[in-house]
C-alpha cells in the first residue's frame, strides 16, 4: 500500500511540475510587441528605430533597449543595430529580431532577410567583438540584404 501511495505522489508531483514548466514556456514564448511611431516595445525592452537625427535625440537607454538605424530604402537595404555587442542574451536577440521582422511585415520595403540569417550575423558579430576582432566594425551589426547568405556554415568544410 505504501509503495502505491509513493508512486502516485511521484506521478502527481511530476504532472504538477510538467504543467508549471509548460505554462512558463508558453508564457515565455508569447510575444507582446507594441509598435508605435519610431518605437517598438517588446518583452524585454524598447527598440528605437529611425534615421540618425532621430536616434541622436534618444538620451537614456535601459539594459535591453537598442537603437536601430533604418536604411531599408538604401541601395543595399539595411537595418543597423547600434552597439549590438551589448546584447549578449540569445533570447533577447531573438526577441529583437522577431520585433524587426514583425515591423517589416507591416511595411513594404526592399529589406528582406530570414530570421536565421539575422541571428547568425548578429551572433558572428558578437563573437568577433568579444575576441577584439575589428571592433570598429563589429560594435554594430549591419543587417543588410547582401549578407543574407554570408554567415552560413557550409557542411562540406568539415569533411
Amino acid at each position: 500500500m505504501k509503495k502505491k501511495h509513493i508512486r502516485n505522489l511521484v506521478i502527481f508531483s511530476s504532472l504538477i511540475t510538467l504543467l508549471f514548466v509548460t505554462g512558463y514556456i508558453l508564457k515565455r514564448k508569447k510575444k507582446d510587441i507594441k509598435i508605435e511611431n519610431n518605437k517598438i516595445e517588446y518583452n524585454s525592452g524598447t527598440i528605437y528605430i529611425g534615421d540618425k537625427d532621430y536616434l541622436d535625440t534618444i538620451k537614456s537607454l535601459g539594459p535591453n533597449d537598442v537603437l536601430v538605424l533604418d536604411k531599408r530604402f538604401d541601395k543595399d537595404p539595411n537595418l543597423k543595430i547600434i552597439d549590438s555587442y551589448k546584447i549578449t542574451n540569445p533570447v533577447i536577440r531573438e526577441e529583437i529580431i522577431d520585433s524587426l521582422l514583425m515591423l517589416e511585415s507591416m511595411e513594404d520595403t526592399p529589406w528582406e532577410r530570414s530570421k536565421v540569417s539575422l541571428l547568425r550575423e548578429w551572433y558572428a558579430h558578437n563573437i568577433l567583438y568579444d575576441f577584439s576582432v575589428e571592433t570598429h566594425r563589429t560594435t554594430d551589426v549591419d543587417l543588410n540584404n547582401n549578407d543574407e547568405k554570408t554567415y552560413r556554415i557550409r557542411k562540406n568544410i568539415f569533411k
